[in-house]
């Protein structure tokens, strides 16, 4: 699916979820991720591909796997906390989509501690300290 479907696909599904909210607004909010679960799936190709190809690269510039490994993690936390805050913003929950925006920082976080440890052993190293790892 290319981005000309993908956005004709969007507002057809805001212009239909947005004339059913005024009757129903549970089917409408059902609209909008349906329509929403189904462009996040017109793309997985595309972001596979996209990762085979950094992938790539980064094997290629003799970058340990365990790195790889991480962006991918944190890449995935990323769009995975991105979608499920948008539709709870568009179910009216805002205090839950603040929640799953800091759940997904402090898990990015979480995630990337091993690259900041080598990074900073590489430092210490590099300033004649002792390193961390």
């Amino acid at each position: 699916m290319n981005i000309v479907s993908i956005c004709a696909l969007a507002i057809v599904c805001a212009v239909l979820s947005l004339t059913i909210k005024r009757y129903n607004n549970e089917l409408s909010i059902l609209i909008s991720i349906s329509c929403a679960v189904i462009i996040l799936l017109s793309v997985i190709e595309y972001v596979i591909t996209s990762i085979d190809t950094v992938s790539t690269i980064l094997a290629d510039a003799n970058i340990s796997s365990e790195y790889i490994i991480i962006l991918l993690k944190v890449m995935g936390i990323c769009f995975l906390t991105e979608f499920t805050c948008d539709c709870t913003k568009e179910a009216g929950l805002n205090s839950l989509s603040g929640n799953i925006a800091l759940a997904g920082k402090v898990l990015v976080l979480i995630t990337a501690i091993p690259m900041f440890t080598r990074i900073l052993s590489v430092v210490t190293s590099l300033t004649g300290g002792e390193g961390v790892a």
